[in-house]
């Protein structure tokens, strides 16, 4: 779920196997004064949550 989230109508997603998909918002997702991901993108018409190990690595966070 979206903490925070920004309209950002630039650029696409390539999306493997099913083309692109249009860039409609940026923001930051998370649990409320837990733990947050910033620059997280919002791309209409995605069934799946795609977050990558380095964006918790970059973030601070340990990964095991």
């Amino acid at each position: 779920m979206f903490l925070d989230l920004k309209p950002h109508e630039r650029g696409v997603v390539a999306l493997w196997g099913i083309g692109k998909g249009k860039i409609y918002g940026i923001g930051k997702v998370g649990i409320p004064s837990l733990a947050s991901i910033d620059n997280i993108l919002y791309v209409e018409g995605l069934k799946y949550n795609l977050l990558s190990i380095s964006q918790f690595c970059d973030s601070g966070y340990i990964v095991s």
